[in-house]
């Protein structure tokens, strides 16, 4: 399964190891270091797609984003993205959950949800792949999530004695 996979983060040992992980997994990465440079380059993907492949799909497969960043937060960059692209799945890596849910309540869907951090590097690979959550393979793993539901706006973070 190799995922297309945008990235907005603006700590740059962060960004660096989302990305050695998820390429080390077959996934093909592109970082940014705000949600002003996310957006353009989601925009410039989406208009190649439309113009030189006819396509009016995602160009990524999933969009992950910091909360708190220069220039534009990671809820402006969702909204912005979701007018796009309505079906864009979107993962925030913050630890401002609660904001979030409050900041995105009027573009919530199933295609947005929220990892809160801390969170081990193995639980964000499972996460995007789908390995987590419903599947009776983690059921072990999944007694050691806190998640919860607001809406339809799921928010998951592992326990903190599992992230060591």
């Amino acid at each position: 399964m190799d995922l297309n996979i945008l990235i907005a983060e603006d700590n740059d040992f962060t960004s660096k190891q989302y990305k050695t992980v998820l390429e080390k997994n077959g996934h093909k990465v592109t970082l940014t270091k705000d949600g002003e440079e996310c957006f353009d380059i989601y925009n410039d993907e989406v208009k190649y797609h439309e113009l030189f492949k006819q396509q009016k799909t995602s160009p990524f497969d999933i969009v992950l984003l910091d909360q708190n960043m220069p220039r534009r937060t990671g809820t402006e960059t969702a909204k912005d993205i979701l007018k796009l692209r309505r079906n864009q799945r979107i993962i925030f890596l913050s630890a401002y959950g609660q904001k979030i849910l409050k900041d995105v309540s009027d573009v919530m869907d199933d295609s947005i949800q929220i990892i809160q951090k801390p969170f081990s590097l193995d639980f964000l690979l499972k996460k995007i792949e789908g390995r987590i959550i419903n599947s009776r393979a983690n059921r072990d793993l999944n007694t050691r999530l806190k998640g919860t539901q607001e809406n339809n706006l799921m928010t998951i973070t592992q326990s903190e004695e599992s992230i060591r």
